[in-house]
């Protein structure tokens, strides 16, 4: 594990090399300096390095060239430039490839330890959400530190090692088949076969017999024994997805095979005994479906005896980054590319869009922006491009009052001005004549883009 106290200073300057290194071992961090990219780079590879002072003027690699390195080599490290010959436009740049804060030259010292120690607060928070993200990984297979991700991990751990009955509930792309998986992962069950059924995705005519299986000559086309889902998942777990796409004959059955623990097979005579433990999910209110006929009541009591449900990807804004990074580095490893990373910008570009896909939805992106951006870096503009915000027009026509129509209009005003300014939220400001204090208020009302403590370095 990292400590939090090493710094690498990058910086041709020696004699302010060694000022600096003397300035920070009094403030207890063990410093590491390099006069150049290349010694930089040799360092952080023998180094536990978080925290990285880097100048913007080195010989060789400029310190952009240098920051990109840093990136490959390492996304999560902090770095803060430094330069005494700096233009906003550089700084721009350098936040779109990862900076994390921008300090001039000559530095203050006041200024410098106040910086230092906010980002040694984002090295902590790092190393705290790593830990969790890998704990839930590792126990769930599944990605998130958001509270609803815990909240489904802690419903998890009560239901995995009781045999009962599950519905996940959720909109589509949220994850309900990672939850399902994970309560098998985590039953008494997981040396046996977890067998997975879309029900919305076999035809009404053969549903039956992929369920419960069929004997030869049982219909036209069987030309053969087939054993159906629930024997194959003896002794394990049958995850019915979209199970209120169901037919009205395939509910009466599968309530009877819960009842009773015996199936029949389609065409079959007699009755085969099942031990399944059967998860069930659906991104319908099944409740509604109930009380207009369409779904049993019965069976709706007999699958829902813990219901998990699973939130929006818009309503758990914490995990985006998380699952988005998650993806990129399995995106990559799939197409034997370099790791990229998120700078910034982009980050907030994805905490701005809705995900009416949610997960599947981002790792779709995900796809696209690491086979499409060339740079090491995928930045606001790339992030941007690849995604379709919504039209702010269509959306206060379709507001139910005047109130809304009104905060539509203006959450829509306030996000374009944002993307046509990169982010730069002091350009926004002045764009808007909205003080900036104001617009970040609107934004955090909003759940527009990336109000989680990182400094505003876009002066």
């Amino acid at each position: 594990m990292r400590t939090l106290r090493n710094i690498l200073v990058v910086d041709d300057d020696r004699d302010l090399g060694e000022t600096l290194s003397d300035l920070l071992r009094r403030e207890k961090y063990q410093v590491f300096w390099a006069g150049n990219g290349r010694t930089a780079l040799e360092i952080l590879k023998k180094e536990s390095i978080q925290l990285v002072l880097l100048d913007l003027l080195l010989p060789g690699m400029d310190g952009i060239d240098v920051l990109k390195a840093l990136n490959r080599e390492d996304p999560s490290l902090v770095v803060i430039m430094m330069s005494g010959h700096g233009s906003i436009q550089t700084a721009v740049q350098a936040t779109h490839l990862g900076a994390y804060d921008w300090i001039e030259k000559p530095l203050e010292k006041e200024r410098l330890l106040i910086t230092l120690r906010n980002a040694e607060e984002k090295c902590r928070l790092i190393r705290e959400k790593k830990i969790l993200i890998n704990d839930i990984k590792s126990r769930y297979n599944m990605v998130g530190s958001s509270p609803a991700m815990r909240n489904i991990c802690h419903l998890i751990d009560k239901v995995a090692s009781q045999p009962i009955s599950v519905l996940i509930t959720g909109e589509s792309g949220t994850g309900k088949e990672m939850v399902a998986n994970a309560i098998h992962l985590n039953s008494p069950r997981v040396e046996q076969p977890l067998v997975r059924v879309n029900c919305a995705a076999v035809p009404e005519t053969l549903i039956e017999s992929e369920l419960f299986g069929h004997r030869k000559g049982s219909f036209t086309g069987a030309v053969e024994h087939k054993m159906g889902k629930f024997q194959q998942a003896h002794k394990g777990t049958l995850f019915l997805d979209e199970i209120g796409d169901l037919s009205a004959s395939a509910q009466a059955k599968i309530l009877r095979a819960l009842d009773s623990g015996e199936i029949e097979t389609v065409g079959g005579q007699g009755t085969h005994r099942v031990d399944v433990r059967v998860i069930t999910a659906t991104n319908r209110d099944l409740m509604s479906m109930v009380r207009q006929g369409q779904f049993r009541e019965d069976l709706y009591h007999r699958i829902n005896i813990m219901e998990i449900p699973v939130p929006p990807l818009r309503e758990r804004p914490e995990d985006v980054i998380d699952l988005a990074l998650h993806f990129i580095q399995q995106v990559c490893e799939e197409q034997n590319i370099p790791l990229k990373s998120l700078s910034p910008s982009a980050e907030a570009v994805l905490l701005a869009f809705g995900w009416p896909g949610n997960v599947r939805q981002l790792r779709n992106w995900v796809e696209k922006a690491v086979v499409l951006v060339d740079a090491p870096v995928i930045n606001g503009h790339h992030a941007a491009g690849l995604l379709e915000f919504p039209d702010i027009m269509k959306e206060v026509h379709q507001a139910k009052n005047l109130k809304d129509a009104k905060r539509s209009f203006e959450k829509g005003y306030i996000l374009h001005a944002l993307m046509r300014n990169e982010w730069n939220i002091a350009q926004t400001s002045r764009d808007l004549k909205l003080p900036r204090s104001s617009l970040y208020e609107k934004m955090r009302e909003y759940g527009i883009g990336n109000h989680s403590g990182k400094p505003d370095i876009l002066k």
